[in-house]
């Protein structure tokens, strides 16, 4: 169901409770983590908190656009995303010399894009769930749109629930919102292709995690990074019991210890 900017004024609201964002002190290489679309690092907290408790250090912010409004997200681009987790990644560089970066969903083509860019600093890439493309529930619209170079309108996507898990115990705990901006969403279909073009230059250690059972985007997405990344150091793990919100689904332990070993071995 479609509702207007005027109706999502008066009916819109943020889907659960808990932190929007995540910093921790701690010992290089920092993570910079980035959430999806529509959320919070919310979505990362299980995660987070858990590379936080290692020693690591952490910052896990808003992206442009998060967080308030959905309106506020509805003209920010794949290019805000990135200039604004590049200015992070260049602040961690300074005051921890080395920065791994997480991404998750629309935030493993943030990561994925400054990673081919390989500025001082990044020490390694993880990926989770990450949306080289879109299962054809999410992405049919966007492709005819961008087709046909239709002016997409001032439209909300309302959203049946506030993420894909497998495991419902944490869903109360995903902060996002309820509907889903187009001309937003159609920023990331767009970004899929421009990720997937610039992966052979990603040269830094990467790990590439996904549930089997993401309904957003297809485990297979994990397989192609790891075919496609320049670098050859890249591990892949598939998690058969979870969802596209991975580190809040219910393998979200196991993906916690993958993250740390792989931090621990960069360090």
């Amino acid at each position: 169901m479609f509702e207007s900017r005027q109706r999502t004024l008066v009916t819109e609201k943020i889907l659960g409770h808990g932190s929007a964002e995540r910093s921790a002190q701690g010992r290089a290489p920092c993570v910079v983590a980035i959430h999806g679309f529509g959320g919070t690092a919310a979505e990362l907290m299980p995660l987070v908190d858990c590379v936080a408790q290692a020693g690591f250090a952490v910052d896990a912010a808003l992206l442009p656009g998060h967080g308030t409004s959905a309106i506020d997200l509805q003209d920010r681009t794949f290019d805000d995303w990135v200039e604004a987790t590049r200015q992070r990644v260049r602040s961690a560089v300074r005051d921890h010399g080395r920065v791994v970066l997480l991404g998750f969903s629309l935030g493993s083509l943030v990561a994925m894009q400054i990673a081919s860019e390989r500025p001082p600093g990044i020490a390694g890439l993880v990926l989770l769930g990450n949306a080289v493309t879109l299962r054809p529930s999410s992405s049919v619209l966007m492709a005819i749109v961008a087709w046909t170079g239709w002016k997409v309108p001032d439209l909300y996507l309302l959203k049946p629930r506030p993420g894909d898990l497998v495991d419902p115990s944490l869903m109360g705990s995903l902060v996002t919102y309820d509907r889903h901006p187009l001309r937003a969403s159609l920023e990331v279909y767009l970004a899929g292709p421009r990720a997937r073009a610039g992966a052979g230059l990603i040269e830094c250690p990467t790990l590439v995690l996904h549930g089997r059972r993401d309904q957003v985007c297809s485990w297979k997405n994990a397989l192609w990074v790891a075919d496609h990344v320049g670098t050859r150091d890249v591990s892949v793990r598939i998690f058969e019991r979870s969802g596209h919100v991975l580190a809040c689904d219910a393998e979200r332990s196991e993906v916690g210890r993958e993250v740390v070993t792989f931090l621990s071995r960069l360090g």
